[in-house]
C-alpha cells in the first residue's frame, strides 16, 4: 500500500519544478511520444552521414528544437545499448543515462528485494531501476524532473512492466513515504561535473534517515567514490558492485534486504541481460595480512569491487597470493587459480622499463601488444602501445608498474 495516491499515467508538475536537461526537455520529450514524434524520429533514423549533416537534413522538415531533441535521443539510444537491452524503444535525458547503472545491475539489484513486495523508487530518473523492481511487483516511482518522469513511465511500458509500475512528476523529500522497500538513487551531478559531497547530492545523502525511519528496507545507491568515511557515517551495510570489469556503483543496504557483511564487493557475471547473478566477496578479519614478494609465476589483477571494497587481502587468501608492490593492487603466486574475482596473466617476462629493450623481446618472440595495464607508473598506457609498435602474430599484455620504486615492465599471456 502506497501512501501517495495518484492514477496511473498522471503526471503532476512539483512546485519548483528544476530544470531540465538542455536539448532534451519535459516538451520536448512528450513531443516525440506522440505520433508525429515517431514519424520524425523514423526519419532520422534512416538518414545517413555526419551528425551536422543529418540534423541539417531534419531541419528541413521540422523546427529547429524538434529535430535537435530527435537527433539528441538518437545519440542517447546509440550509447545506452550496451546498458539496456530495448535501448532503441526507450527515452533517455543525457543526465539520467549518464547516471544509470543500466539493465543488469538494475535487474540484479531488484532481486534482492522480497518479490512482490511494494517498493518506492524515490529518484527514478530514466526508470532503469523502476521498470526492473515492476517486474517483481508494485512499484511507484518520483523524479523532480517531468522529461526523467516522461522517461520513466514510457521505459517501464517498453519492458512490459506499465500496469505495476506508477511515475509521478515529485520531489522525493516532500512526500509522505509508506511501503515495504525502497529504493534512493540522489543525482550525482551538477551542471554537468559530478560532485564529491554526498551532502551536495539532490537530495542530500542524509535524507536517506527520514526514509529509513519511515520504511525499513533501504537500499540507496551512491558513487563508489565516496570516501570511507561518509560511507560509514550513513551506517548502512556497503556493497561495492562492478560489472564488465568496471566498478560502476556503491550500495548501501538497510534492513532486512541484501547483505548482511558489514563490507563486501559483488562482481556481475556474464555479459547479456537474462538471469543476472553475480558472486559475492566479504570481509574476512581472520585472513592474514598481505605481504610484498618478487613476481612469481602468475600476476592477479583483483576486480576493481574488491579494490574498492578493501578486500585485497581476501582475494589474496584465496589465489594463495601475495602482494607485488606496496600501494600497488596487483598479486603474484605460483600457481593459477580461477576466480571472479580476480583476472590472471601467466608471467612471460619481467624488466626494468626501458622502451627498446621491451621492444626487442616482443620482436624475439614475433609479440604484438594487445593491452597496456597500468598501477603505480608514470607513464600512459596509449603512449606505451604508440611507442611499442611491433607486428608479431603473439599477442601480448604489457603491465607497467613499480617494484623497488623503479618502473617495471611485466610481459603476460592475454588471460584464459
Amino acid at each position: 500500500m502506497f501512501a501517495s495516491n495518484f492514477r496511473r499515467g498522471t503526471l503532476p508538475y512539483p512546485s519548483g519544478e528544476a530544470q531540465a536537461a538542455p536539448m532534451l526537455d519535459a516538451a520536448q520529450t512528450a513531443f516525440l511520444q506522440t505520433e508525429a514524434g515517431a514519424r520524425l524520429l523514423a526519419t532520422a533514423s534512416a538518414l545517413s552521414g555526419d551528425l551536422l549533416s543529418r540534423l541539417t537534413a531534419l531541419r528541413r522538415i521540422a523546427p529547429p528544437e524538434q529535430a535537435s531533441a530527435a537527433m539528441t535521443l538518437l545519440e542517447l539510444r546509440a550509447r545506452a545499448r550496451s546498458r539496456f537491452s530495448r535501448a532503441d524503444q526507450m527515452f533517455f535525458t543525457p543526465e539520467g543515462l549518464e547516471q544509470s547503472s543500466g539493465e543488469r545491475i538494475a535487474r540484479w539489484r531488484a532481486a534482492q528485494f522480497p518479490t512482490g513486495a511494494s517498493v518506492l523508487d524515490l529518484c527514478c530518473g530514466c526508470g532503469g531501476d523502476a521498470l526492473a523492481f515492476g517486474l517483481r511487483g508494485p512499484t511507484a516511482a518520483f523524479d523532480v524532473h517531468l522529461a526523467a518522469a516522461l522517461c520513466a513511465r514510457w521505459n517501464a511500458q517498453v519492458y512490459g512492466a506499465g500496469e505495476t509500475v506508477r511515475v509521478a512528476c515529485a520531489d522525493a523529500t516532500r512526500l509522505r513515504l509508506k511501503a515495504e522497500a525502497a529504493f534512493l538513487d540522489p543525482s550525482r551531478r551538477k551542471e554537468g561535473r559530478r560532485l564529491r559531497d554526498a551532502e551536495q547530492y539532490a537530495p542530500p545523502l542524509s535524507f536517506l534517515q527520514e526514509v529509513r525511519a519511515a520504511v525499513g528496507n533501504l537500499a540507496v545507491k551512491v558513487s563508489p567514490a565516496l570516501d570511507d568515511e561518509t560511507l560509514e557515517r550513513a551506517g548502512g551495510r556497503v556493497q561495492f558492485v562492478s560489472d564488465r570489469g568496471e566498478c560502476r556503483e556503491a550500495i548501501l543496504w538497510y534492513g532486512e534486504i541484501g547483505p548482511a557483511a558489514a563490507r563486501s564487493a559483488a562482481v556481475l557475471r556474464g555479459s547479456g541481460f537474462d538471469r543476472i547473478e553475480a558472486d559475492t566477496l566479504t570481509a574476512d578479519p581472520d585472513v592474514p595480512p598481505l605481504k610484498v614478494v618478487p613476481p612469481r609465476a602468475w600476476l592477479y589483477e583483483p576486480d576493481p569491487a574488491v579494490i574498492r571494497a578493501h578486500l585485497l587481502p581476501e582475494v589474496a587468501a584465496i589465489l594463495r597470493a601475495d602482494l607485488l608492490a606496496p600501494q600497488v593492487a596487483y598479486l603474484t603466486s605460483d600457481c593459477e587459480v580461477a576466480t571472479p574475482f580476480a583476472t590472471g596473466y601467466r608471467l612471460l617476462a619481467q624488466m626494468p622499463y626501458n622502451r627498446k629493450r621491451v621492444q626487442a623481446w616482443l620482436r624475439q618472440i614475433g609479440g604484438r601488444l594487445t593491452a597496456v595495464k597500468r598501477r603505480g607508473a608514470a607513464l600512459e598506457p596509449q603512449e606505451a602501445q604508440r611507442d611499442l609498435e611491433t607486428e608479431g602474430d603473439r599477442p601480448i599484455v604489457l603491465v607497467l608498474t613499480r617494484i623497488g620504486g623503479r618502473p617495471f615492465a611485466l610481459l603476460c599471456d592475454p588471460p584464459g
